[in-house]
């Protein structure tokens, strides 16, 4: 497996309502802290039932306490009015990142789908 630079990137479509977050490698806690700060900006460029398309194929976990500010925004973007949320995974994810996102969005009260791809997900939403 190859080794994936950390890294992160959001970004708010208003013309399709939804919020596009990609997540790889393993992010310091400030960047994941400067991540869930982003998502919510961005998020707030969209009407209420948007939707979020959020790739972690690449992307591996923090520890619970890193992961807190990941936490308290999905309980925000449920705030904000999320609709439909799709979880892009590989073959490769990890079960336990695709868990630990599952089990942090239905604390916060939604659920999410998983898709192979952003555009399956995208295909997902429509």
């Amino acid at each position: 497996m190859a080794v994936t630079e950390a890294g992160f990137d959001v970004e708010a479509d208003t013309q399709a309502n939804t919020l596009y977050l990609e997540f790889s490698g393993t992010l310091s806690p400030a960047q994941i802290k400067q991540a869930a700060a982003e998502a919510l900006t961005s998020a707030r460029h969209l009407s209420e039932g948007f939707s979020v398309i959020n790739d972690i194929s690449a992307f591996t976990p923090p520890s619970p306490e890193a992961a807190k500010p990941i936490e308290d925004a999905q309980s925000e973007l449920k705030q904000m009015g999320v609709g439909d949320v799709v979880r892009v995974v590989a073959s490769e994810t990890s079960a336990v990142t695709e868990n630990a996102f599952a089990r942090r969005s239905r604390a916060a009260g939604y659920e999410g789908e998983t898709a192979a791809s952003v555009a399956e997900a995208e295909r997902l939403l429509h």
